[in-house]
């Protein structure tokens, strides 16, 4: 019978990846900067095929996917054009590991200890894990339209105008310039000409997309209450004088049920994840032998 090879163990993908994030970012840079970027073969390509032997240890596909699938997306992105050379990263960690094992780092008291947290945060962790997966299948479409519909400012487009001004240091100023409006002239020709406020001038007093909160209240009060197309009186705040021409004026509105669908399951299944996982401890911490020591407690504040 043939002696199987052993592999990488599962133990990998549990361990500080950042020798391999380094290694990987650093060839990425290095190819940049000589404008050598290989197209390689992706991780998924290999299937579970040998890539390397260490000793008596085999790297798998299945070894450099896992490998990959534990990276950052952006560094991700880096290693697809670098498989060759990450693979050197996985052997790097094979031999180090095995020194590790040879001079008896894994028998020391603090490295046992600090071995066992992980082991502790991963076990707690895929726990949690499974306990989402089942809030997940207990949400129904029904729950989620509800959901919706009691929640309308979660999803809702606040109003918001887009706008022009014209400056004015005074309100003289003003109404001769409110004169030559309501004679014809050019809303934007003018700003251009008489507008004090130099960030908009160049631009025919053109203002970004507004919403209420954004500017003085003043402002606000007769931008917001016209139409679109209508120009407003002499309005006066800290700034100075303004005429507004307001171009566009949406309402606050509510998106359809189909643009947020997926932002709605989520805020559900994220409520029936919590609500299962605090019933679930306080279920386990019920079974529980329990004992707190108060008196201490208070002995240290």
């Amino acid at each position: 019978m043939t002696k199987r090879q052993p592999t990488l163990r599962p133990r990998y993908r549990y361990v500080s990846v950042a020798l391999a994030i380094m290694a990987v970012v650093g060839m990425a840079s290095r190819a940049d900067a000589h404008g050598e970027r290989e197209s390689l073969t992706t991780p998924a390509d290999f299937g579970d095929r040998v890539l390397a032997r260490v000793n008596d240890v085999v790297i798998t596909g299945h070894d450099l996917r896992h490998a990959f699938e534990m990276l950052p997306p952006e560094t991700q992105a880096a290693m697809r054009q670098n498989v060759k050379q990450f693979l050197d990263v996985l052997i790097q960690r094979e031999v180090l590991y095995r020194e590790a094992l040879r001079i008896g780092l894994d028998a020391d008291a603090e490295v046992r200890a600090r071995l066992d947290q992980v082991r502790r945060a991963v076990l707690i962790h895929e726990l949690s894990r499974r306990q989402q997966v089942q809030a997940v299948a207990e949400v129904d479409p029904q729950e989620e339209r509800r959901y919706y519909e009691t929640h309308p400012e979660q999803f809702t487009v606040k109003e918001r105008i887009s706008a022009s001004h014209i400056l004015l240091g005074t309100r003289e100023e003003a109404e001769a310039v409110a004169a030559r409006l309501r004679s014809g002239a050019d809303f934007a020709a003018l700003a251009q000409e008489v507008s004090r406020d130099a960030k908009t001038r160049d631009r025919g007093g053109r203002l970004f997309v507004m919403f209420r909160g954004q500017s003085s209240r003043e402002f606000e009060r007769s931008a917001f209450a016209l139409e679109a197309g209508a120009v407003s009186g002499i309005v006066q705040d800290a700034d100075g004088y303004h005429l507004i021409l307001v171009h566009n004026h949406v309402p606050a509105s509510v998106m359809p049920f189909e643009a947020v669908q997926a932002s709605v399951h989520a805020k559900v299944v994220a409520s029936h994840s919590e609500k299962r996982l605090k019933e679930f401890i306080a279920e386990l911490q019920r079974r529980a032998r329990i004992e707190v020591n108060t008196r201490a407690l208070d002995d240290v504040r």
